[in-house]
């Protein structure tokens, strides 16, 4: 499949702006590896004068002299330089250009006095020029560090963006050939990671991408949860140890430390990196502040997928003895937990457009001794409240009416009052009579409504 460009207008949008105001401007775009930075910034500078650079793992002096061969050729010059501040001395006489250096992180890497560099860089040469600097990153512990008080370069940024990954809606334009249903599936096993999309060919049943790409041994999408922690961390089968944990069930603080045998005291810092990267989040009562009955989730599910479905079962993929038709009942299964951010994205996007019988300002689950609401939107300026189940189901009327009849009864037990009720599933027979009794009633064949306006 051919990789195209997906969304990112947001993000396009900011970066138009801020190259408009005509000034100086030091950017930082930083998120996981595949997440799309490098993508997002060639669409950007595509028309503009502009120079892209990615750093290497090397040393400074060579980095410098590669650096200046490669500016010398884009633009036919003949710059020389003995260090970097030279260098942008010369590069601001250009103009208005906008500069790109990807894998920063590998600089800082190689030289720590990198920061105390681009410190004097922009202070001494380029704040009053109109070079629109932008230093891309990977690795989100560094670059998040570049904006620490504690950096040299702290106060130095005109703007910072953090890429995440693309919501499930936006699959539908990688995949246009899947059904709804279809992208479910998609969006369970490669979750919203743009680079991942190459992969899956939407002329195939998902379940044959699924196969061919986590299920055979060469792929990319086999060895890339590994890989990227290899990549990050330095203790990275520790981390993957507490993934696994997490994704087995093991949500609290005690009961990840006794399964991944880390001290209890110790476990913090590992989850706080793991949150940094993305890959999990603490999660609380949507009524209760953040303190006492956190639970830990694995956010990203490509993850979730891996470490469910590939990771405990490498050595049998490794010699051909299994496939993914041996998981299809507990996918299904687990599809129920994917569908409920789905739903929930669905339900933003019904707020944004205003389709909703009252306006939210905030979204999350509720649990309390057993019983759980998949989600609960709170309006916190009006008071008004929504509760919503998430099916993965087909749904009969009276299966659907015994769902939200007991809605109703754990609502009463959140201590939030609220008159709004409401029920998605894969599909729901009798809907418009539910919707006529007040109930707030969708499945995926209103996903159309959403698709293209509810950014």
């Amino acid at each position: 499949m051919i990789l195209k460009f997906i969304d990112r207008e947001e993000e396009l949008h900011a970066l138009e702006e801020l190259y408009a105001q005509d000034k100086a401007h030091l950017i930082i775009i930083y998120g996981r590896r595949r997440i799309g930075k490098t993508e997002l910034v060639k669409q950007f500078i595509n028309g503009k004068k502009a120079f892209y650079f990615l750093a290497k793992k090397e040393p400074m002096e060579l980095e410098l002299e590669r650096l200046i061969k490669a500016f010398n050729r884009k633009f036919n010059v003949f710059i020389e330089a003995r260090n970097l501040e030279e260098f942008f001395e010369r590069v601001k006489e250009f103009g208005k250009i906008a500069f790109v250096i990807d894998e920063f992180p590998y600089w800082v890497e190689e030289d720590k006095g990198i920061p105390s560099t681009f410190q004097y860089i922009w202070d001494e040469v380029l704040k009053d020029s109109k070079v629109f600097l932008i230093l891309l990153g990977s690795s989100i512990s560094t670059m998040e560090s570049l904006m620490s008080y504690k950096n040299p370069l702290y106060g130095r940024r005109t703007a910072q963006i953090k890429l995440c990954p693309l919501e499930f809606f936006h699959l539908k334009e990688a995949f246009p050939r899947y059904s709804w249903e279809e992208l479910v599936r998609v969006y369970g096993t490669i979750d919203g990671i743009p680079a991942y999309f190459q992969y899956f060919d939407d002329s195939l049943p998902v379940e044959k991408n699924i196969e061919n790409n986590f299920y055979n041994k060469v792929s990319v999408l086999y060895e890339d949860a590994e890989r990227l922690l290899k990549d990050e961390l330095r203790e990275p089968i520790t981390y993957l140890n507490i993934l696994k944990a997490i994704n087995d069930g093991k949500t609290k603080l005690t009961e990840i430390a006794n399964e991944t045998r880390v001290a209890v005291t110790n476990l913090p810092k590992y989850l706080k990196v793991l949150e940094t990267l993305d890959l999990v989040k603490k999660e609380y009562p949507i009524n209760q502040r953040k303190r006492g009955r956190g639970v830990y989730r694995v956010k990203d599910f490509y993850y979730c997928f891996w470490l469910r479905f590939v990771y405990p079962y490498r050595d049998d993929i490794e010699i051909g003895a299994i496939s993914f038709e041996d998981f299809q009942s507990d996918f299904n299964r687990y599809l129920g937990e994917v569908f409920e951010s789905v739903a929930g994205q669905f339900l933003i996007r019904m707020n944004r457009l205003g389709k909703l019988p009252f306006r939210f300002t905030k979204l999350g689950r509720w649990w309390h001794r057993g019983e759980e609401i998949d989600l609960v939107a709170l309006n916190s300026i009006t008071g008004e409240a929504g509760f919503f189940e998430a099916k993965w189901k087909n749904l009969s009327e009276r299966e659907a009416r015994g769902i939200l009849k007991d809605l109703e009864r754990k609502a009463e037990l959140t201590g939030i009052s609220g008159s709004h009720f409401g029920l998605i599933g894969k599909r729901v027979e009798g809907k418009e009579n539910l919707r006529e009794e007040g109930y707030i009633v969708f499945d995926l064949e209103d996903f159309n409504e959403v698709r293209e306006k509810g950014r």
